[in-house]
């Protein structure tokens, strides 16, 4: 049986952090598909970045047809719609946004590579859209549907995932952020994003995937959303040089099948996988 994954994001550079295992995978023989919703047309650009490109989804888009190539994957699907904005925004609000589609056409795009690629693994945001982007929600709603809805048919994806991270860890730097006298509930460059919200709705990690030596990947990934993401001189010196210490395993959430209480961390994706149309156990 061909392994397939299928990743479920909302922009480009959305897939950055899963690049290590997303790579260990497609080394091993498995085939990567990504579905990246919109274009990431609302995102800030600076002038530099545009270069002969048309507009800033053009842009995008290229950046993240060099990062998938990068990391390996298969095939990446677009749905092109608008990108959102956050919450409470004018683009939040455009017709043509991801947030403002029907949940049911959304839904049935996902439905439709689900049944071409069968994947028996997805990987998707939480229902809180990692930090509460509408974008990041809205695929989160349309996956989750898609998967469900497909469990009664032949081949249906047995295993869903949530990208997820060390919460404890997390909590300590929301403790920092306030004796810094910065509030975690309005963070970010418009303050717009509510990282207390944002820790309080992780899922528990339940899978760690060991990824050494597949950092590069994701440097590689990074590099190519240059308009979006620069790495510094600390990044490139300290924390690139370290990660192939501490950056040795990837943290997911399982959300479908559930774990029970105190079951042992999960180190494979893949593993205890059914028989084609064979309902999955309550415990993989």
């Amino acid at each position: 049986m061909e392994k397939s994954i299928l990743l479920c994001f909302a922009h480009p550079d959305d897939e950055v952090g899963c690049a290590p295992f997303v790579a260990r995978y497609v080394a091993q023989g498995a085939k990567a598909t990504l579905i990246c919703a919109t274009n990431g047309d609302v995102g800030s650009v600076d002038e530099k970045f545009l270069g002969n490109f048309p507009s800033i989804a053009a842009l995008r888009l290229a950046e993240l047809d060099s990062a998938a190539k990068a990391i390996g994957f298969t095939e990446v699907v677009t749905f092109g719609y608008r990108d959102s904005g956050m919450m409470g925004t004018a683009d939040n609000d455009h017709e043509s946004s991801l947030w403002h589609a029907p949940l049911e056409e959304v839904t049935e795009r996902v439905v439709e590579v689900m049944r071409r690629v069968r994947p028996q693994v997805v990987v998707t945001f939480n229902t809180f859209g990692a930090y509460g982007h509408p974008d990041h929600i809205k695929i989160n709603q349309a996956t989750l549907a898609a998967f469900h809805q497909l469990q009664d048919e032949p081949g249906h994806p047995q295993k869903l995932y949530y990208t997820t991270g060390p919460r404890k860890l997390l909590n300590v730097g929301l403790v920092v952020m306030k004796l810094m006298r910065q509030n975690p509930r309005a963070a970010g460059k418009n303050h717009d994003m509510d990282l207390q919200a944002a820790v309080e709705a992780m899922t528990p990690i339940t899978t760690r995937v060991p990824v050494a030596g597949y950092q590069a990947p994701m440097w590689a990934a990074m590099r190519s959303h240059a308009s979006q993401i620069q790495p510094s001189g600390f990044t490139d010196n300290i924390i690139r040089p370290l990660s192939r210490f501490f950056m040795r395993s990837a943290s997911l959430s399982r959300v479908y099948p559930e774990p029970q209480p105190q079951a042992p961390i999960e180190r494979d994706l893949f593993a205890n996988l059914s028989s084609p149309g064979v309902p999955l156990p309550s415990q993989a």
